[in-house]
């Protein structure tokens, strides 16, 4: 949800005109005026808690972004990233990873209790105002994993079709929220 910036703008000064005003006349009226307007403040506050960004620099190898590669040795249309189970917030709205963490010609040992769920097109849309981020849509995903036999707690891989990337970031960014939008089937 994007904050509305003028709103909090507006309802700040309200505040503060309020709390000057009751310090300049020494009036209670102000002053209770003044004790309200955080409540109109409050529905214009940013939610930054509905946003988790994949940092692999900081996260202590707990998550890692790694391009395939395939047999002819040429790069891979597919791009995994690799978390310990429980690292991902699935409560959050969104999840976003920087397409320059990404590593290349990484080993990854097989593992037969990999749970893996993959993200397709449009689980995906570019982050508004940061240059190649791009967020998936956690909510879409724990919608999809209602039809399997393992649970978003039990998940501790991704699988996006680096295709799918490379095309959300050739689009306009005019047209971010059509892509959130969930398809019904």
């Amino acid at each position: 949800m994007k904050p509305n910036h003028f709103g909090l703008i507006t309802s700040s000064l309200l505040f503060l005109t309020f709390i000057v005003l009751s310090l300049v006349f020494q009036s209670t009226t102000y002053l209770y005026i003044a004790s309200v307007c955080p409540l109109l403040i409050v529905p214009f506050l940013p939610d930054i808690r509905s946003n988790q960004f994949i940092k692999p620099n900081q996260s202590k190898g707990a998550v890692r972004l790694i391009t395939m590669e395939n047999k002819e040795k040429a790069d891979s249309d597919f791009l995994v990233i690799l978390f310990e189970p429980g690292y991902i917030k699935w409560k959050r709205g969104n999840l976003f990873f920087n397409l320059d963490d990404i590593m290349k010609d990484v080993y990854i040992k097989p593992d037969p209790f990999a749970a893996t769920m993959t993200v397709l097109k449009y689980d995906l849309f570019p982050h508004r105002s940061k240059k190649n981020w791009v967020g998936i849509s956690l909510a879409q995903l724990e919608q999809r994993t209602e039809q399997l036999s393992y649970t978003t707690n039990e998940i501790n891989r991704l699988v996006i079709q680096m295709s799918d990337v490379k095309e959300l970031l050739q689009r306009p960014i005019a047209q971010p929220s059509s892509n959130r939008q969930s398809v019904g089937a």
